[in-house]
């Protein structure tokens, strides 16, 4: 891997370090944060344009075990508990106007909705350490059932009707989220409550029901964090858990847009009664801009992750054959809030793709023979 590339990935520390430096510059210096990953960085895009380069076969095995990639991803981890328990304790001992307050929330969901993607990597891994730091960072976004459906459901049912996370053509991104937020969560009891029964494990057990603790672990964690500060607020107690709970709910918003752009309107062939044809890099949409793809640590290369969802973020691939974007997610998420303009866009895209990969055996050939 390219040196500046390996260098790179660094970038995905500039948002909490602004949203920090945003602060204590106070008032509208707070959405320094939100307006660099919205503005800055699509504008970056479009000057520096896209990185179609793969990691060689010869660098693939030393680039696969540097442990560099893996310490940058874990430190994001305890990187974000910090921010989100620093903001905590300076909502509850320095009242903030309107506008930086409102700045101060868009920045730190800024960075904590990457969060979800870290979450997301290391919920791949196998270790025991990288799984407990996946969760770690899904409990401070509400959002730790995602562990549990992503992996066991979302990746075996993508691009099909029985995935929630799935968006189909046509909809209405207000549409999607209602269905993969409420959709989601309820396939997350459901697995858990198979994998329980299957070990003859009682369901209301906490100590193994994923469930019960994606509940209760993120109100325990607000709960303490509010208890401590009551007595030393300034002034109204709620603002603690307010606040948590609204970048809460925007960050894993933002991760559900981020499902709704990779997605839209992706199907894989029914080839028996809910039996489908294996995922691969046909089934999600992708996209290869440059400065994006460091600062979400290459989550736009998503058509490779899905075909092969325990490859790391550092040795993902580009594929021509994957139907592409024609920005990258930060661009996306803002083109999805406005249906008219998505669909006028995305889905002449589709269909012209669509029409492309009628030579599905062909294109799938070309792909098996990447490294």
């Amino acid at each position: 891997m390219k040196l500046i590339k390996k260098i790179g990935f660094l970038g995905a520390f500039i948002v909490p370090f602004l949203v920090v430096i945003g602060y204590y510059g106070g008032g509208f210096w707070n959405f320094s944060a939100f307006f660099f990953a919205y503005i800055f960085v699509p504008i970056c895009d479009e000057i520096i344009g896209r990185d179609k380069s793969n990691v060689s076969a010869a660098n693939y095995e030393a680039t696969l075990e540097n442990k560099y990639f893996e310490i940058l991803v874990h430190s994001l981890v305890y990187v974000q508990l910090g921010i989100v328990i620093w903001a905590l304790c300076m909502l509850a001992w320095y009242p903030l106007s309107w506008v930086a307050y409102i700045g101060f929330l868009l920045s730190i969901m800024s960075f904590t909705s990457n969060g979800i993607n870290i979450a997301h990597e290391l919920g791949h891994k196998k270790s025991y350490i990288a799984r407990f730091n996946a969760k770690l960072n899904l409990m401070t976004t509400c959002y730790m059932h995602f562990y549990v459906e992503h992996n066991r459901g979302h990746h075996v049912h993508v691009a099909t009707p029985l995935d929630p996370a799935t968006s189909k053509k046509n909809q209405t991104f207000y549409a999607f989220w209602v269905q993969t937020v409420f959709g989601s969560f309820k396939s997350a009891w459901k697995i858990e409550k198979e994998r329980l029964a299957k070990k003859n494990i009682p369901f209301y057990s906490i100590v193994e029901n994923e469930m019960l603790r994606a509940i209760l672990f993120p109100l325990l964690f607000i709960s303490i964090i509010t208890l401590v500060l009551s007595f030393q607020m300034n002034y109204f107690v709620y603002i603690v858990p307010l606040f948590f709970f609204l970048q809460s709910v925007m960050a894993f918003s933002s991760l559900e847009a981020v499902n709704y752009i990779e997605h839209y309107g992706m199907t894989r062939r029914e080839i028996a009664s809910n039996k489908y044809e294996r995922v691969n890099p046909l089934h999600s949409w992708n996209s290869s801009h440059l400065i994006s793809n460091l600062m979400l640590l290459q989550l736009q290369r998503h058509s490779d992750h899905h075909a092969y969802a325990s490859r790391p973020y550092q040795v993902l691939r580009h594929f021509d054959e994957s139907p592409q974007l024609p920005f990258g997610y930060p661009v996306m998420i803002m083109i999805a809030l406005v249906p008219p303009l998505w669909f006028k866009i995305m889905n002449k895209k589709l269909e012209n793709w669509q029409k492309l990969a009628i030579d599905e055996v062909q294109i799938r050939h070309s792909i098996e023979s990447t490294v």
